[in-house]
């Protein structure tokens, strides 16, 4: 399938190889897309899952207690969630995967090496090159020795930015699922529901911030139960 290039992805992705060519020179026998190809085959690996959450919202303006909830994944993008009393996350907070950068197109740049929370990391650009891509453009910080994905800063079309860290039980073979997820994102940007029940308390802001302003969400995950063969009717919302 040929690739279609807009001006606008060839001045930044032109940019982008004016930038990193200094540190291509210098390392230019690490090659990340071995490593990249390990994460997306064991991501690959999971058809489907589900877990228990614990949801914690850190947003200036709402007040919202601790959450529990049971969230249920299919491959490649079918997501649910059950919970009493609380329907508000982040679309792309909710389903978002490594997945959704390594199963398409895309040029992976080694940048350098870096000391993330006391683990040697890979840090590596990620340029998607499909046009429907809702990410502009990706850095990702890559355990070597556990062949994860740490961290993601992502810029998008539609949403903003929004950075993820990935935290992972010590023993986490053969699926390395997060046991936490914290994911920061643009409150002005990101698209967020309406919708709201239970105990919440909003605030006005004191004092209207210059910039974008951010939130915060802590996802715990718990008793993961994986590739037991969720059938696809399941996600089919019903109709009242």
């Amino acid at each position: 399938m040929k690739i279609k290039y807009t001006f606008k992805f060839a001045v930044l992705l032109s940019s982008l190889l004016l930038l990193v060519g200094a540190s291509q020179a210098i390392a230019q026998d690490i090659n990340p897309q071995p490593l990249l190809d390990s994460i997306q085959q064991k991501i690959n690996k999971v058809k489907d899952y589900s877990a228990d959450i614990k949801i914690k919202l850190d947003v200036d303006f709402i007040k919202i207690p601790i959450r529990e909830a049971k969230i249920y994944f299919k491959q490649p993008d079918k997501i649910k969630m059950k919970s009493t009393g609380f329907a508000l996350l982040p679309k792309r907070g909710l389903n978002f995967s490594s997945g959704d950068l390594l199963n398409k197109k895309y040029q992976a740049i080694y940048i350098k090496k870096e000391l993330l929370n006391k683990i040697q990391t890979l840090v590596v650009k990620i340029v998607p090159l499909e046009d429907n891509s809702e990410i502009l453009l990706a850095t990702v910080w890559i355990d070597r020795a556990k062949q994860v994905i740490r961290r993601i800063d992502a810029s998008t079309k539609s949403n903003g930015s929004f950075t993820i860290h990935f935290d992972y039980p010590i023993v986490a073979y053969p699926f390395d699922l997060p046991q936490t997820l914290t994911f920061d994102f643009d409150v002005n940007k990101m698209e967020i529901p309406a919708a709201i029940s239970g105990d919440y308390n909003t605030e006005k802001p004191k004092e209207k911030k210059a910039g974008p302003s951010r939130g915060k969400i802590i996802l715990n995950y718990t008793n993961y139960s994986v590739n037991k063969g969720i059938p696809d009717s399941f996600f089919i919302e019903k109709k009242d």
